[in-house]
């Protein structure tokens, strides 16, 4: 696997950056489905497909304006189309803005922690 610079791993909201963004990650969840039954011999069996997939996407960054408290204290709009690309893969779709956390020093730089999750199909190409 070819080495990447943290900055070329980039999340966009439609098709723009999302503005003073410094760090991301992504984890993605299976949700097994237990068959366990009497017939399993004392045996845990998992269904070979996921009952559930999600994939949530943290990031942190400068605040550069207020667009991403705006958005979290929409009460609608809150769903929308992202995409996370590095390296010439890219993972996208619907995510619901789930959260926003904004710290501000004396003397510093206003940040930001946000979290997305999935609100329907993602692909990953």
């Amino acid at each position: 696997m070819a080495e990447l610079l943290g900055r070329d791993f980039i999340l966009t909201k439609g098709s723009v950056a999302i503005a003073g963004c410094r760090t991301k990650s992504f984890t993605v969840n299976n949700a097994p489905v237990d068959i366990t039954s009497d017939d399993s011999a004392g045996v845990r069996e998992l269904l070979d497909a996921p009952g559930e997939k999600t994939v949530e996407i943290s990031f942190s960054g400068v605040a550069t304006d207020t667009t991403i408290v705006t958005a979290v204290m929409s009460t609608t709009d809150v769903v929308d189309a992202y995409s996370l690309a590095w390296g010439g893969s890219t993972l996208s779709g619907n995510f619901f803005l789930a959260s926003v956390a904004m710290t501000g020093e004396y003397n510093g730089a206003v940040t930001f922690e946000a979290t997305l999750q999935s609100a329907g199909v993602i692909t990953f190409a």
